[in-house]
């Protein structure tokens, strides 16, 4: 049975700029504001983290009130409120009651042969007759073409821009291809493409989509979850994040992302897979959201199963022990297990920005590298795991199996957590509900 749980106040928030920069740490100050914004400066955007039990219309409200500049968004399931106010509003937000942490809308950055032969997909949908049917991924990224001929698209929506006003967040795309860069289609087939030569993990499971555009936000993709969590909950069993911010801060139980994807575990039993980052080889490099103890963070390895170097790396000294991270309510400080992320080809539109740094010669497919590629491996394992599953398990037992079940390549558990992805041996034990 799965458990909500609710973690102490942490470290704070860190992020990066830009698509492909590198991560400015930020320490946070002891009142509860990160300390990327300014308190004497400006109207500024931020998201105010509230208790579990607050009332989340009633503070919006609230900070409404504050200032005539004061403008406020509810979100309508997870405890947080999109904020734009000046400095001074900002502190004086942080001192409501039920206001825990005032975040900045940090931008955060997408961690851009054969993976599913090298992790044994191919034996585990050959022996078990599985391919994802009947299950449910969406894919938080830059946008997916639903008109791509290899996938097949239930629900698209496209980020509106306009956070406080009308018309609302997210709107449905239906059959358009909302996909600035690529990225995110690129994903999607790895997850779920039906190409005969190179197709997705999981070719039978359908897709939600979240569009954030070319660049992508705390906000942004918070509001893509409490969007899921609102609309698409009760379908939706795998949650594939390929973005984040890397640094070598402190797991932050009360950064925005962190907090909506505690809400999706424990409330709606959704397993959450995330990118390790591109930051590597150096230690001390995570993606600050693949910290949380509940979410799986994956890393990339060549088809020889050798990690590479761009690769982000943990803590070699931190915690590792993912019951103890739940337990003491720390991070953990190591990817969850490792996966192909190294020239992976996937889906992709011919007209797409990242089309042109690597073409295929098939007009709708490319290979690039990342740890973004690494983790729709990972997350189409889990769906194979949850068609196959006997009975019905928590996102954790999930998660837990997929690391158990890995293989040891021989590198230490803060490069690549308990090993390679082996898909055979985690279908196989998700079948007999061998959970670990």
């Amino acid at each position: 049975m799965h458990r909500r749980r609710t973690f102490l106040k942490g470290a704070g928030i860190v992020g990066t700029a830009g698509i492909l920069g590198v991560s400015n740490v930020a320490a946070t100050t002891t009142t509860g504001i990160d300390d990327a914004l300014d308190l004497t400066g400006g109207v500024q955007d931020a998201i105010a983290v509230l208790d579990a039990d607050a009332a989340v219309e009633g503070i919006a409200e609230e900070i409404t009130d504050l200032d005539v500049d004061a403008e406020s968004r509810a979100f309508e399931v997870l405890p947080l409120v999109y904020f734009r106010a000046p400095g001074a509003v900002i502190e004086t937000v942080a001192e409501l009651d039920g206001v825990r942490y005032v975040a900045a809308n940090r931008e955060l950055e997408y961690y851009n042969d054969d993976a599913a032969e090298v992790t044994d997909v191919n034996a585990a949908r050959s022996s078990r007759n599985v391919d994802g049917s009947g299950t449910h991924v969406a894919v938080i990224d830059s946008g997916i073409d639903a008109l791509h001929p290899d996938l097949t698209v239930e629900n698209n929506y496209q980020w509106a821009g306009n956070p406080i006003g009308s018309p609302t967040l997210w709107v449905p795309a239906h059959d358009l291809d909302t996909d600035e860069l690529g990225h995110g289609t690129h994903c999607s087939g790895t997850v779920a493409g039906r190409g005969d030569t190179d197709g997705g993990m999981a070719p039978s499971a359908s897709l939600t989509g979240y569009s954030t555009g070319a660049a992508v936000s705390v906000l942004k993709s918070a509001a893509a979850f409490d969007h899921l969590l609102a609309n698409h909950a009760d379908a939706v069993d795998v949650v594939s994040n390929s973005y984040g911010a890397a640094s070598g801060a402190d797991f932050d139980p009360n950064a925005p992302l962190n907090v909506a994807t505690e809400t999706a575990t424990f409330d709606e039993n959704l397993v959450c897979v995330f990118a390790a980052g591109n930051d590597g080889p150096s230690a001390n490099t995570l993606n600050d959201y693949a910290k949380a103890p509940w979410v799986l963070g994956v890393a990339a390895t060549n088809d020889d199963k050798a990690l590479m170097d761009f690769s982000s790396r943990g803590r070699p000294g931190g915690k590792h022990d993912r019951s103890a991270a739940l337990d003491d309510e720390t991070g953990i400080y190591r990817p969850g297990v490792a996966a192909p992320g190294n020239q992976i080809n996937s889906t992709m539109s011919p007209t797409d920005i990242l089309q042109a740094t690597a073409p295929d010669t098939d007009p709708y497919y490319a290979a690039i590298s990342g740890t973004s590629m690494a983790c729709p491996v990972v997350s189409g394992v889990a769906a194979l795991m949850l068609e196959a599953a006997s009975g019905t398990p928590d996102a954790l037992e999930v998660i837990r199996t997929i690391e158990a079940t890995a293989d040891d390549i021989g590198f230490d558990p803060y490069e690549t957590g308990r090993g390679f992805v082996d898909a055979d041996a985690a279908v196989d034990r998700a079948a007999s509900g061998d959970w670990a």
